[in-house]
């Protein structure tokens, strides 16, 4: 279990909310068949990876503004995470040498494979990135111990609050580092 400082670990949170914005505006400028680019048969493309974020991150901010809306002010300045939270963070985050723990997304969070346009997915989830920001300015005020939110895999299992969002962040930069390895794949041919 980790101990943080409830407004440093919302500043980093938010630090790293507009880091993933500001990566993820640079894939406006590659054009479609950039961003539907597929290294191989098997592997997601750029716009498959954000709409995967995009499934998973309506799933969670439903959750946590129906539960944060409603839950009182406090005053509390700590925050301490879970044993669970803290292991599953850490299997979440790319780790230095930028190799990630290998999870596979459970059926009901992997792309559909849409019509929806390239252009479009990226922007939908840039407007996440702006609803993620407003609700950890919003939660300085919360408990984030205890306010609970279920788990995306399995909602037999709940999170802290805390944790939760710490899960949200570590996930969308995962799969930023993979947007950023299929565009390095993108042949010669397919750029500009």
């Amino acid at each position: 279990m980790s101990f943080f400082d409830k407004k440093t670990l919302l500043a980093e949170l938010i630090d790293r909310t507009e880091i993933i914005t500001s990566n993820t505006r640079s894939f406006l400028r590659l054009e479609k068949n950039q961003l539907d680019y597929k290294p191989a048969i098997d592997k997601w493309s750029i716009r498959e990876i954000y709409e995967h974020l995009n499934v998973i991150n309506k799933s969670y901010f439903n959750n946590i503004l129906k539960r944060i809306s409603t839950a009182p002010d406090v005053n509390i300045l700590h925050y301490q995470s879970g044993w669970l939270g803290d292991w599953i963070y850490e299997k979440l985050m790319p780790r230095t040498d930028g190799s990630v723990y290998k999870i596979n997304s459970p059926k009901n969070y992997r792309v559909t494979l849409k019509a929806q346009d390239a252009f479009d997915v990226l922007n939908e989830f840039i407007g996440h990135q702006d609803a993620m920001h407003d609700i950890l300015v919003h939660v300085s005020t919360k408990d984030l111990n205890g306010i609970s939110i279920p788990f995306y895999f399995s909602k037999l299992f709940k999170f802290r609050l805390g944790d939760t969002l710490r899960f949200i962040i570590a996930h969308n930069e995962r799969h930023l580092m993979q947007a950023h390895q299929v565009m390095k794949k993108i042949p010669v041919t397919q750029n500009g």
